[in-house]
């Protein structure tokens, strides 16, 4: 397993950028075209398992995912079921004189036969990182909806 770090920055408060991110509930409304279904079935003080039903790469897939919020200002994504299980995504929200800087440390494991493409992992990271940019667009124009 290896660590990949992405980074972006966005011009909303850290506050309102992390409250956003950890909405699980409401986190389709925010990314539809990625996020069609998130089901909450376990909800403590700060850890949530959830089914997720994704499109990533024109594929429908269905995992399950624990997320750790830990506030103010980290949240730990564990993929627990499908291609990527073992995947762990751990987002830090600092602020800025601007904003926010927005730091994913990814740790990807891929499972199955998808391990054994070698370019797969480079072109899931592009994506990612990809997705993160869309992610600050989708926050920044949500925010104003809230």
């Amino acid at each position: 397993m290896s660590s990949h770090h992405l980074v972006q920055k966005s011009n909303l408060k850290r506050d309102v950028l992390f409250q956003i991110s950890t909405d699980i509930e409401n986190f389709h409304k925010i990314m539809p075209k990625y996020f069609k279904s998130l089901k909450i079935i376990s909800n403590s003080s700060n850890e949530i398992i959830v089914l997720e039903s994704i499109d990533f790469f024109g594929r429908k897939i269905e995992i399950k995912t624990k997320h750790i919020v830990v506030k103010p200002n980290m949240h730990k994504v564990f993929i627990l079921s499908g291609p990527a299980r073992g995947t762990s995504f751990i987002e830090t929200y600092n602020s800025n004189s601007f904003g926010t800087d927005v730091s994913v440390v990814v740790d990807l494991k891929l499972c199955g036969i998808l391990k054994l493409i070698p370019f797969l992992k480079i072109l899931l990271l592009k994506k990612m990182n990809s997705v993160m940019s869309e992610f600050i667009t989708c926050a920044e124009s949500y925010s104003k909806s809230i």
